[in-house]
């Protein structure tokens, strides 16, 4: 069972979301906030999510710091952000923090669904509009990157973790994957590690901006 945390001022949003996801027999939401600052009171208890669901805006909170925050402190948890809106600044900030996955709010219930099992399991989650951006920006500083340093990291990498870097680029889970290339689950996981270990990043949203700087990804 998966635990989740909604956080968002909008009540009527919440409380619907709340209700579709408690269908769903594999998916618990444990609790929802309209505040970081409750939020925060909450996880100091120390009752954490498998999944937690923040809004960017929620009044006089800041859902980015708040983001930040729970990185920092519980790095356990998967945070996915989910709005109405995005810009290029606030989605290389949280890249950076290490979230899993940025949602619009326009969201279709059983793509979102998807998205919790996936960020769960280790991969990620961002809708397509947000992807574009992501890839975007990581281009552009691609070029302003020395080639040989990318080559010779590249060149660090088996065929084998490339092909598992492209596969996590596509969004599958960690079963997906391991099934996809005859592997047991185990194995595809120690491969991710090793692979952010040679990347010298924290988390899988890390490996993939990093793989389109290589340009392993396209």
């Amino acid at each position: 069972m998966l635990k989740i945390i909604l956080v968002d001022d909008h009540q009527v949003f919440v409380q619907g979301l709340e209700a579709l996801l408690s269908r769903s027999n594999d998916i618990e939401v444990m609790k929802t906030f309209n505040s970081g600052l409750d939020l925060m009171r909450f996880l100091a208890d120390g009752d954490l999510p498998d999944v937690l669901f923040l809004d960017i805006e929620m009044g006089a909170t800041n859902g980015v710091e708040v983001a930040e925050n729970v990185l920092l402190q519980y790095p356990s948890v998967k945070v996915i952000m989910l709005s109405t809106y995005f810009s290029e600044d606030f989605v290389s900030r949280l890249m950076e923090s290490g979230i899993s996955g940025y949602l619009l709010k326009s969201t279709g219930f059983t793509e979102l669904k998807d998205s919790i099992k996936k960020v769960a399991e280790g991969s990620f989650a961002f809708s397509p509009e947000v992807m574009e951006v992501i890839v975007g920006g990581y281009k552009d500083s691609s070029e302003s990157k020395d080639s040989q340093k990318r080559d010779t990291i590249s060149g660090q990498l088996t065929d084998r973790e490339v092909e598992l870097i492209k596969l996590i680029g596509e969004e599958l889970t960690m079963k997906e994957i391991a099934d996809k290339i005859f592997l047991s689950e185990h194995t595809v996981k120690t491969h991710r590690k090793n692979i952010m270990a040679k990347l010298d990043v924290k988390n899988t949203a890390g490996m993939i901006k990093k793989a389109f700087i290589l340009g392993l990804i396209e």
